[in-house]
């Protein structure tokens, strides 16, 4: 009865156009994804090649039938190492976190990448970005994360400031989220009577940075005693977000994570800037009570006598005998006359 005044025909015409649409969707991507994969498969220039890893996990991967296909693809480029193990790591994360992909050499080549230069990389904020993000999970074990904190705290004796702030961002996060490696913080050595106390060798880390392994870095004997340098940094941005690791991040009620994003981009530019821009209460300033005659004081270098001196009383010499000397010729003359 409905079919006859015509109620029902709409509805089977909406869900044909809806299954139609849905199968035109379907050979669209599989259309598209034989494309990619034509097109992966052909030796391309090393600039194009980059150009493909840093579109391919925003333009490519959300438009493909089935996106697994390309993880041959991008382990190779992870592989390779440098710049281009940077650029691919966008679309393997997305991979393994959204189509279930393994790779489980993942975190060891992620380990091998942290290196001063990624610091200073055209593509380091999305790297760190996703660094942080791939050390987030509470699976991961205590081991493979006090790795990556002393490879990180390491790195602050080579790197720029900027580089300096987003370690020790990253830093602050892992200690927040794996309590387990907060002993890296202060560390102690249990003697024979079993009272704790401070290893007594100084200038003996276990940690060996050479190690591309984190399980044979040697990390969990260590410290991050890079960490506790940064307090007398030549930055002070840098003396003064160190400061931030010396709560009790283990309550997390109290703390918060920082963001990475708010870090990546930095540079001596910013760092300069943003001490230009911050206000102080008060300017230091220097002035000498009396007008100085000299660069140095003799009291800054007692027992010292410098060569400025006596070429100034060699000259002052020369020049009183080359006087007496006028003297005596013009005089000469005169005495002459009276004879």
């Amino acid at each position: 009865m409905w079919s006859t005044v015509g109620l029902s025909s709409k509805g089977e015409k909406d869900t044909s156009e809806g299954s139609s649409a849905t199968r035109i969707s379907k050979k669209l991507k599989l259309k598209f994804t034989k494309a990619w994969l034509a097109f992966l498969k052909l030796p391309l220039p090393l600039d194009v090649y980059k150009e493909v890893l840093a579109t391919l996990h925003q333009n490519v991967i959300p438009s493909m039938s089935n996106p697994a296909i390309l993880c041959d693809f991008l382990t190779t480029s992870y592989d390779i190492g440098g710049v281009i193990s940077v650029m691919a790591l966008s679309g393997l994360f997305i991979l393994m976190t959204q189509h279930q992909l393994e790779y489980p050499k993942f975190y060891d080549k992620l380990y091998a990448l942290l290196t001063p230069a990624v610091f200073m990389a055209k593509h380091r904020s999305v790297f760190l970005q996703l660094l942080d993000a791939c050390l987030k999970s509470s699976y991961l074990q205590a081991y493979l994360v006090a790795s990556f904190a002393k490879r990180l705290s390491r790195l602050t004796l080579s790197v720029p400031p900027a580089g300096a702030l987003i370690i020790i961002a990253l830093i602050h996060n892992l200690l927040r989220r794996h309590p387990s490696i907060n002993f890296l913080v202060h560390w102690e050595v249990a003697q024979d009577d079993g009272v704790a106390s401070l290893p007594k060798k100084i200038g003996a880390d276990p940690f060996n940075n050479e190690e591309t392994d984190p399980a044979k870095s040697g990390a969990m004997r260590s410290s991050l005693w890079e960490i506790d340098t940064l307090r007398h940094h030549y930055t002070p941005a840098v003396s003064r977000f160190v400061a931030s690791l010396e709560t009790d991040l283990t309550v997390r009620a109290k703390t918060m994570e920082m963001k990475i994003t708010d870090f990546s981009s930095g540079s001596y530019a910013t760092v300069f800037r943003d001490e230009a821009r911050r206000r102080i209460k008060q300017v230091p300033l220097a002035f000498y009570r009396s007008t100085p005659t000299s660069l140095f004081q003799e009291s800054d270098f007692p027992g010292w006598t410098f060569g400025c001196q006596s070429n100034m009383g060699a000259q002052a010499s020369v020049e009183g005998n080359a006087v007496h000397t006028l003297e005596t010729v013009d005089a000469s003359p005169a005495k002459r006359s009276r004879v």
